[in-house]
C-alpha cells in the first residue's frame, strides 16, 4: 500500500496488525473478570446479542473483546431488538426447516409459538410489556427470518414482511402468524387490528452469505456481495466478513455459534411434528447453500442444536467435529 513518499508493504502491515492484536490481548487479559450468571443467561451492551454460556466472556472473541457480557440477573436486556438479530443476520437454517415441517393445524402451531416466545421473554427477564409493538416486531422477524416494515393507519397496523419467499412459503407462514398474533396481542395490550403483507426488495438476487474469520460467525442477509461491514457492530468492528468462496471455514464453527445461541429456535421447532425427509432437507441446506461436506455426526449436531431431535451429541470436544466439513 503506497501513498506519496511513504509506503507500507503487505508484510509490514500484517506485522503492525499482529503487534496491535498482541497488545490488545495483553490489555484484555489484565482487565477484571465479569460477573457470573446463575442461569447462564447473558447479553452484551455493545453488540446487543444474547448468549447462553457458563462464564461472562465473549464466546466469539474471548481474548480480544473488551466487553464483559451482562448477567440477566444483574440487569435486564434493554430491548427485544437483541432477539431480532438472530432472525435478521444469522443463517436461516432454522426458519427454512420450520417451513419444511409446516403443514396441517397452523392455529395450534401459532399458539404454541406465542406461548414459547412469551416463556422465553420471561426467562430472559425482558420487560416486554413496556415495548409492545417492538416485541411483536421482534417475534415476526425472528420466526420469518426476514426484515419487516410497519405502517400504522386508522384501520390498524400493517407488518410488511420483505423477501419472504427467500425463506418461507406465504401460504404456510401467514396462517401460523395469524394465530400467534391473536395470543400476543392480548398479552401485549395491543388494541389495533394487525394485518400482514409482503413485498420483495432484492427480488431474484441471491441472498448474501458470509463468514467472518475474526469472530467465526456466519451471516445471511441482503444480496450477495464479496464482503460486508459487520452487521452486528457496524460502527466499531474492524473485521470484514467475506463471501463464502473467499474464506475457509468449518462446520465446527457453525456448531459453536449454535452452542452459544439461546434456545429460542428449539422452542419454535418443537411446535412441529417431524416430517419424513427432514434429515435430507437439512443436509441439502448445509451442503448446497453453505458449501459444507455434511457427515452423519455433523448433521446430528446441527439437528440437536436447533431442536429437531432430543439427541445428546458431544459436538465440540476433540478434533472430529472440525473435520466434519471443510471448504477449501
Amino acid at each position: 500500500m503506497k501513498s506519496g513518499r511513504y509506503s507500507t508493504t503487505k508484510r509490514e502491515l500484517k506485522n503492525i496488525m499482529m503487534m496491535d492484536k498482541q497488545a490488545m490481548m495483553e490489555r484484555v487479559g489484565k482487565m477484571p473478570p465479569g460477573v457470573y450468571s446463575a442461569s447462564n443467561k447473558y447479553w452484551c451492551v455493545t453488540c446487543k446479542l444474547l448468549f447462553d454460556m457458563d462464564k461472562p466472556v465473549c464466546p466469539y472473541m474471548p481474548k480480544m473483546c473488551i466487553n464483559t457480557p451482562v448477567p440477566v440477573e444483574v440487569m435486564r436486556p434493554e430491548s427485544t431488538v437483541s432477539i431480532e438479530k438472530f432472525g435478521l443476520f444469522y443463517p436461516k437454517v432454522p426458519q427454512k426447516m420450520m417451513n419444511f415441517l409446516a403443514g396441517d393445524d397452523p392455529r395450534s402451531v401459532g399458539r404454541k409459538w406465542a406461548e414459547a416466545y412469551l416463556e422465553f421473554l420471561k426467562e430472559w427477564r425482558f420487560e416486554y410489556k413496556n415495548e409492545p409493538l417492538q416485541t411483536l416486531k421482534s417475534f415476526l422477524i425472528t420466526v420469518s427470518g426476514s426484515e419487516t416494515a410497519q405502517r400504522v393507519t386508522e384501520a390498524g397496523i400493517v407488518f410488511v414482511i420483505t423477501d419472504l419467499g427467500k425463506v418461507w412459503e406465504k401460504k404456510k407462514l401467514f396462517p401460523i402468524l395469524g394465530a400467534a398474533i391473536e395470543v400476543l396481542k392480548d398479552e401485549l395490550g395491543i388494541e389495533k387490528e394487525i394485518f400482514l403483507d409482503e413485498m420483495d426488495i432484492i427480488g431474484k438476487a441471491d441472498t448474501g452469505k458470509y463468514f467472518c474469520s475474526m469472530c467465526s460467525k456466519f451471516f445471511e442477509f441482503s444480496s450477495q456481495r464479496e464482503s460486508i461491514t459487520c452487521p452486528l457492530m457496524p460502527q466499531k468492528c474492524v473485521a470484514v466478513p467475506h463471501a463464502l468462496d473467499k474464506v475457509k471455514y468449518s462446520l465446527k464453527q457453525l456448531i459453536s455459534v449454535y452452542d452459544h445461541t439461546p434456545d429460542i429456535y428449539k422452542r419454535f421447532i418443537k411446535a412441529f411434528p417431524l416430517k419424513e425427509g427432514w434429515q435430507e432437507y437439512l443436509a441439502t441446506i448445509l451442503r448446497d447453500e453453505w458449501k459444507f461436506d455434511v457427515m452423519k455426526k455433523g448433521l446430528s449436531c446441527v439437528a440437536a442444536q436447533i431442536g429437531l431431535t432430543d439427541e445428546e451429541v458431544d459436538c465440540l470436544s476433540g478434533e472430529a467435529p472440525m473435520n466434519m466439513a471443510m471448504m477449501g
